[in-house]
This record gives structure tokens, sequence and C-alpha cells, in this order.
């Protein structure tokens, strides 16, 4: 089955949906704590619009897929119309191999992580959407089947709140809508001293006390604090029994993650924001993490996530990929490595004035915190043109 054509389009909305809503309001501990003037002030150094590209590829079989990643201010839409496009026109579709080494290595002059492995990552994505259209089975039949083993998703995430009542409040919703996994953020990082210590201790006290000792918790630090300011709250979070401690550093502190592991008191996630097989090869090379949570709209798409695995699976590490989506069940659903997957959600008190429509129809649903199978052809999503009418000429052409 050949390529015949490849195209982007950029699209000026949020893929995060009801989660950024909520997320863009929050203070938490995040990169740019250190400076008041930005990391205090909500998202406000988020200094680009949220958006997104999507890619369609066409096969000469008439099957069409469809992928996406996050692309802000419409680089990776330029990287893949400029560049990506033309490398991919009348490849062979089914060497999904071949082709993604193809992309990578003629991107490596600029490329090897950020933008161009998340404009590699949507590309990927439509060509196993494209394929699974064309063998008229599920994407993740074709990336090696379902396990057999049920995957379960956890609630991300309970937010930071002065009022403890509140975060309370978050964290029974979820518990009743049966989730056995639950993510907070922590509210405070290295600006805020001792006293920030004491805020992230009694804010996880109350977590804790609130969901008892049945529900997992993971915690989220957001890359927001350093290797002093973790280093003293891992002493003290032993007694919370913590699935895990994610992004406590910026990720390219690679041997601080390998420290505050070697501490031993609670588990350390990362990998949201790295890239490639290669990104989590040095994760391994120096034991920084417990957990891997590959991202794959930015690690490289499926064909990449499936390699990842492997290597995770043959070190005995166990993946809970970042963000819940379509193509994050498919990559995930056939890897022995796979422990969770993360749920994006909001409480279910939300009015409906705060919510927003989605991007995209089909996404599998999640109920009693397990997400439903896929069972459409490909990756299972149709664009939504109620919100997106500009993209009414593909939908229409979505065989």
């Amino acid at each position: 089955m050949e390529i015949v054509s490849v195209e982007a389009r950029h699209v000026p909305r949020s893929m995060w949906g009801n989660f950024w809503q909520q997320q863009s309001k929050v203070v938490a501990a995040n990169p740019m704590g250190e400076y008041p003037t930005r990391g205090n002030d909500h998202w406000s150094w988020y200094m680009w619009d949220q958006g997104l590209t999507i890619v369609r590829v066409e096969l000469d079989t008439g099957h069409v897929g469809f992928g996406y990643s996050e692309d802000g201010f419409g680089a990776a839409t330029l990287i893949i119309n400029e560049h990506l496009a033309r490398l991919c026109q009348g490849q062979d579709a089914e060497n999904v191999e071949g082709l993604w080494d193809q992309l990578f290595r003629s991107t490596i002059p600029y490329g090897r992580k950020g933008i161009v492995i998340e404009s590699i990552s949507a590309v990927d994505i439509a060509v196993w959407d494209a394929l699974g259209k064309a063998f008229e089975r599920p994407s993740y039949e074709l990336l090696g089947g379902h396990r057999g083993i049920k995957l379960r998703a956890y609630a991300s995430k309970i937010h930071p709140d002065e009022d403890l009542r509140e975060v309370r409040r978050m964290a029974a919703d979820y518990k009743e809508r049966g989730y056995l996994g639950i993510k907070c953020n922590w509210p405070h990082g290295p600006k805020d001293g001792r006293r920030g210590i004491l805020g992230n201790l009694r804010f996880i006290e109350a977590v804790r006390d609130e969901l008892g000792d049945e529900i997992e918790i993971m915690t989220d630090a957001y890359m927001g604090w350093n290797r002093t300011f973790a280093t003293e709250m891992v002493k003290h979070l032993e007694e919370f029994n913590l699935s895990w401690l994610e992004e406590p550093l910026i990720p390219d502190d690679i041997e601080g993650h390998a420290l505050l592991r070697s501490m031993q008191k609670v588990p350390i996630a990362t990998g949201e924001h790295e890239f490639t097989r290669f990104g989590f090869q040095q994760l391994l090379s120096v034991g920084a993490a417990d957990v891997w949570q590959p991202d794959v709209h930015r690690v490289g798409g499926p064909t990449e996530m499936r390699r990842i695995g492997h290597l995770a699976s043959a070190n005995h590490i166990p993946i809970a990929p970042h963000v819940y989506s379509a193509a994050t069940l498919h990559s995930v659903l056939s890897m022995p490595s796979a422990a969770w997957v993360e749920h994006l959600t909001v409480p279910s008190y939300w009015e409906q004035d705060d919510l927003v429509p989605p991007l995209f129809l089909g996404e599998p649903q999640v109920a009693q915190g397990v997400p439903e199978l896929p069972k459409a052809p490909g990756i299972g999503l149709t664009i939504n043109t109620e919100v997106l009418p500009e993209m009414e000429d593909w939908v229409g052409s979505n065989a």
C-alpha cells in the first residue's frame, strides 16, 4: 500500500479540552516557579497560543488516516508540509519501521527532540490509522493485539487549592467514580521554602486521608522542584505510600532523578517530556526512573512507542503513558509493561458552561476506571466538524 499524499493543517485550539480549562487556572509547582513574575501567575509563562496540527495520510487504496500532535504556533505543520510529506510520498505504508527511520534520520540536523519528533508522531499516528482502516481492524491489533489483561486508568488530577476542603471534594469525586488510582499536582516549589514543604505535606495528608489506603495516589511536581527542595520533600513521603513522584526535576537533570530514586523513599516517574527510544535509553543507563511515561504524541508515535515498550519490558520497568487519547490506548494495549493509562478528567460537579466540546469523536470512554476496548478500524477517531467546520472537506474523504 503506497502513500499517495500527506498534508497537515494547523488548528488554533487546545488539544487538551476540558483538562486545559481547569489546568490553565491552577497555581502549582512548575519549571518557571522560581521566577515570581511568571511561574506564580497561573500558566502565563505559556507565551504561545494553544494549538495542534492534524495530519491526513492517504493511501493508494483510497483509505485515509488522521493523526495529531500539539502545535501551538504552526511549526509542526510547516515541518510536515515542507519536509516530512515529501519523504512519505510514494513510500510503502506497511514499512512503518523503515519509514519512521527515514523521517528521523532526515531531520537530525534540526531535530532529534522537541517539535520535530512531535511532527513525526502525528504522521506516524496517521499512518497506523490508515493501515487499520485498510485492513478493517483496530490499529492495536496490528501493533501486537490485546495482551488480555485489563488496563486501568487513573484520574488526572486533583489540583491544589488553598481550601483543603475543595481538595478533599475533588478526591472524593474521583473515588466515587470508580478510579482506583488518582493523581494530584503538588502546590509548592522551591520559592516557598520551608513553608512550601509543610504546605505540600498538609496537602498530601488531606488527599491520603480522604482516599484511604486502598486507592493508589500518584503525584506530579511538573518539573517544578530543584535538587535541594526535592531531596527534602522525598525524605517525608514514604509514610504516604505513593505510587510515584512524577517529574520532580527538569527532564534534562537525569542524574538528579537517579539521585532521588536512590533514596528509596518513593518511586520516581518521568518521561512525558522525553523523546524517542534514545532518550529512554539514557534514563535506563543511569537508573533515573522506576516508571516511564512516554507520550505517543511526543515520543515518535506508535512505532517508537512500541520500541520503548520493548525496552521497558526487557528491563522490568512499568509503563504509565502520559495523556489519554485513542492513539495512546492503541499503543499500549499489547505492552506487557503497561501498568496504567492517564485519564485527563475534571470533577463531575463542574457546570456545563465550564466544559468544551471535543475536537474528535470516537475516543474510547472510561468507566469505573477502565477504558473500553476500541472496536472501530484504525485509531477510531473522526474530526468533530461542529467544532472544526473548516475540516469538513477532510471528513468527507475519510475512507
